[in-house]
């Protein structure tokens, strides 16, 4: 980890509020795992005063430069959507802890919802590489919500869309694609990210379906690594006994998968 200064090389609209950012960050880009994140600092002033934390989307390590994408939904992101190629910036990373891979032989099934995509994207591209099995569901409110083709698909050999109004792909939630993946053959494990009512539908299915599951968090943060414990989650009681030191976690630092 390292609080390196990056350049802005693209940072483009690919959907609607949603936009695809290129950093030149050659030491992160040669250890950014599928997962992790980045924390950046949008303005060297003091607003916005703290921070965006977003999750890495894409790397070539050899050219050194990551791929993030994010949502115009907040004063932080308001301002990284209007900086043009050729600003420097802070950015710390890579941070948290990453995905891990199925056993050999299994299928993996990634499932995301709005800004819960990106890192699918990263993952689905690296379990690619190494042969695995893979299908990549999102879901989206609507048609302008979801990503274009050609960010989906060096993800995964199958990509199915649900939106809640129908306007592309299933009409309904995501979650009835991922029922319907888990009704075919062979072994999965899936991987979640998104909000959090999708996470818990996705987390309760799959415990139900007796299919092991990881899920990446997102709470609010500040530092990124672990100091300012603003980003703890309560852990299931069975795995909670004794203090609160073991009964919760820091999204960025325990995880956030």
């Amino acid at each position: 980890m390292i609080d390196e200064q990056v350049r802005l090389l693209a940072n483009d609209g690919v959907a609607e509020d949603f936009y695809l950012a290129r950093l030149e960050a050659p030491y992160i880009a040669a250890r950014a795992e599928p997962g992790q994140f980045v924390n950046i600092e949008v303005s060297a002033g003091v607003a916005p005063l703290l921070r965006i934390p977003l999750s890495v989307c894409a790397v070539d390590s050899d050219a050194g430069f990551i791929e993030i994408l994010y949502e115009d939904m907040g004063p932080k992101s308001r301002v990284l959507s209007q900086l043009r190629p050729g600003v420097q910036m802070a950015c710390l990373g890579p941070l948290g802890k990453g995905f891990t891979p199925p056993p050999a032989g299994t299928g993996a099934i990634l499932v995301g919802g709005g800004i819960g995509v990106p890192p699918m994207l990263y993952w689905g591209l690296a379990l690619g590489r190494r042969a695995y099995r893979v299908a990549l569901l999102v879901g989206a409110r609507n048609k302008g919500k979801h990503l274009p083709d050609e960010l989906l698909a060096p993800a995964a050999k199958v990509v199915r869309q649900a939106t809640d109004d129908g306007s592309l792909g299933h009409a309904g939630l995501v979650t009835d694609l991922l029922r319907d993946e888990l009704a075919g053959d062979g072994e999965h494990v899936v991987y979640c990210c998104g909000p959090h009512g999708m996470m818990q539908a996705v987390a309760a299915l799959c415990r139900e379906r007796e299919v092991p599951c990881q899920v990446s968090l997102e709470e609010y943060m500040a530092c990124g690594i672990g100091i300012c414990v603003g980003c703890a989650v309560e852990l299931e009681r069975a795995e909670a006994e004794g203090s609160d030191y073991t009964r919760y976690a820091r999204i960025c630092v325990d995880g956030p998968v």
